[in-house]
């Protein structure tokens, strides 16, 4: 029986996860992909298991759904079960609880837990068949996914010395950052951590984190001076060599707002990409929220309570920002 994992590239929650599946179960067939991209990796998978019978069951870690690609997710998910294909889900993100009761009634595999991240609910899944030492990275992956404070991740973040933790975790982090276009790159990273390597010890990551952390220096001047600030959001559009959801976090604190955004123009598309944060002083769940409002403009997004994303056409994105700002509680 051969085993495939399609997990999030994006982040450490969705690396970790890979990981501890490649470890646990001892898959070899990892697939790393980001959101957009989702629907075609299941698209390929497809057509592996179509051709290679000895492909039996399939993972889904760390990959969020939104209004405009659930369904078509469902009908993937189902041509895959028609295949006889063990699937599954292993996530943390809000799901509408029709697309929930369509998953499980498919007979999938749901493992969904939003006030867990997904490798620490993968660390729980597994623990007897891995080390206790695994539990760092999925503390690790709570920590950046700033879901440390949660019941079970809270009982693994405890066991370490949270310096070293958070260390190993922002390092983690910026690699998996500044690497977001070698996809070859991310797959060694999360064989590495399969292994029970330490952050520090991949090979070339000292210079990639030296050289991200000084980009990030050198834009929060420029995020300061150039956000835009509306009664609710601060916003700020930029074409620095940097993830959004990196400098977003730096828009939300600079802002003293409920809530900060960082875009991008995606030309291609004539779309912008939004990464969005939430401050604790932020009531509402603005992964529900963004699902909903990019639809009634004609995007895409969604995500946690306090952190989502969102595509948004050009001509609707003054739009889009008026209404988010309004429906801020």
């Amino acid at each position: 029986m051969k085993s495939i994992c399609i997990s999030h590239k994006e982040d450490v929650d969705g690396i970790v996860s890979a990981a501890l599946l490649q470890n646990g179960l001892k898959i070899k067939n990892i697939f790393l992909v980001d959101y957009p991209n989702l629907l075609n990796v299941l698209d390929f998978v497809i057509s592996i298991c179509a051709r290679n019978r000895d492909f039996t069951r399939v993972f889904i870690c760390d990959l969020g759904l939104n209004k405009k690609n659930e369904n078509l997710f469902v009908e993937k998910l189902s041509v895959l079960k028609s295949r006889d294909i063990d699937i599954i889900y292993i996530d943390h993100h809000y799901l509408e609880p029709e697309i929930k009761q369509r998953i499980i009634s498919l007979g999938i595999k749901l493992v969904h837990d939003i006030e867990e991240c997904t490798s620490v609910q993968i660390y729980y899944l597994l623990r007897k068949r891995l080390r206790r030492s695994f539990s760092f990275f999925a503390a690790a992956a709570a920590l950046t996914d700033y879901m440390d404070g949660k019941m079970k991740a809270k009982q693994l973040v405890k066991k370490y010395d949270r310096t070293f933790l958070m260390l190993e975790s922002c390092y983690l982090s910026y690699v998996i950052s500044s690497s977001q276009r070698n996809i070859e790159f991310l797959k060694l990273i999360s064989r590495k951590i399969s292994t029970g390597m330490m952050p520090h010890d991949i090979k070339n990551s000292c210079k990639l984190v030296k050289d991200f952390s000084s980009k990030i220096a050198n834009a929060i001047s420029a995020i300061e001076q150039k956000s835009i600030h509306m009664k609710n959001i601060s916003y700020y559009q930029h074409d620095l060599d940097l993830p959004s959801s990196m400098i977003v976090n730096f828009v939300l604190g600079l802002s003293n707002k409920k809530v900060g955004i960082a875009y991008k123009l995606k030309s291609n598309m004539n779309s912008y990409i939004l990464s969005i944060r939430g401050s604790k002083e932020c009531s509402t769940h603005l992964g529900k929220l963004v699902n909903e409002l990019s639809v009634e403009f004609d995007g895409s997004g969604g995500g946690h309570d306090k952190a989502c994303g969102a595509l948004i056409p050009q001509t609707r994105f003054t739009e889009f920002l008026s209404k988010l700002n309004e429906s801020i509680q």
